[in-house]
């Protein structure tokens, strides 16, 4: 029965690796990520201001 334990304890070793690889590749992509996210959310707002001047200029235009 111990040989079975470590047939059933392998998979969940390789899946506990696999998380922690996948882990670890996503805290080296975080500062990647924070800085488009960064660049994303300026150009909403700058996209947001510009529709309000917009509106605004084509309601003084009618």
């Amino acid at each position: 029965m111990h040989g079975r334990e470590h047939v059933e304890q392998r998979p969940s070793e390789v899946a506990l690796e696999h998380a922690r690889e996948a882990r670890q590749a996503a805290e080296a992509r975080r500062p990647v990520v924070e800085a488009v996210a960064s660049k994303l959310r300026q150009a909403r707002e700058e996209n947001h201001f510009r529709e309000r001047i917009e509106a605004a200029f084509r309601g003084a235009a009618q």
